[in-house]
């Protein structure tokens, strides 16, 4: 009996030596990975001297370690705006336009154009053609990287419409405004700098009681702020 527990007390011995063992190298291996992580994460100009305070060549220096891959280091130069459109560039940029269909109108504060609608869009529409749209992205590329508010507002006359689409001369007004400035955007124009408005028959340019005046009145505004950022002027 004494010789079967004296078997039982040596297995014991090395079972928990098989234990320590591993545990010893479990806790190598994080060691090794934790400096792997470290070095990976430590600048390149001071990796020398971390890889000799860990391996105990030479006295304490202070490292500096980058966060998430030093994000300092992929900072982007901010794109210089481009200066405020002017009347000339908008009329290179839609020279192909009748002359008669484009009023431009320019003064320190803004620039404003004035698109009469019957030559850009059908009666009771807000699609355009593709001619008009090749035209319009001209417009909008000459517009891109200003860095300038732009308010697109929608008029119709006061002849009044009943569609599925356009319930009234309001969403007429405004979906109109706002195909121009989706083809704007298209082109690169930031949209956070675009808004658009629909005014339907409200401030007529013109009497409603002639064909003439109800044609003045369908038109479309695009105001552009000559001041970069929010500082918007109404029109």
């Amino acid at each position: 009996m004494a010789k079967k527990r004296r078997k039982n007390e040596e297995g014991g011995e090395e079972g928990g030596a098989w234990e320590i063992a591993l545990a010893d190298l479990m806790t190598v291996l994080m060691v090794f990975f934790l400096v792997m992580w470290l070095i990976s994460i430590v600048d390149p100009s001071d990796r020398d001297s971390f890889v000799d305070s860990v391996m105990g060549k030479g006295g304490a220096e202070k490292i500096s370690v980058s966060e998430s891959s030093s994000a300092t280091d992929q900072i982007v130069p901010i794109e210089e705006l481009k200066p405020p459109v002017s009347a000339e560039q908008i009329q290179n940029s839609m020279s192909e336009m009748n002359p008669k269909d484009v009023e431009i109108e320019e003064t320190a504060e803004y620039t404003k154009i004035t698109l009469h609608s019957d030559s850009f869009f059908e009666s009771g529409r807000a699609n355009i053609t593709d001619k008009t749209r090749e035209e319009l992205e001209k417009l909008g590329e000459t517009l891109t990287g200003r860095g300038r508010p732009i308010t697109i507002t929608g008029y119709t006359d006061s002849l009044p419409i009943s569609s599925l689409q356009f319930p009234s001369n309001w969403e007429l007004s405004a979906a109109r405004a706002a195909t121009i400035a989706r083809t704007f955007i298209y082109m690169g124009v930031n949209k956070d700098l675009v808004t658009i408005r629909g005014k339907g028959d409200n401030e007529p340019l013109a009497s409603n009681d002639s064909s003439y005046g109800r044609s003045l009145n369908r038109r479309v505004v695009i105001k552009i702020d000559k001041q970069p950022g929010g500082n918007r002027t109404e029109s």
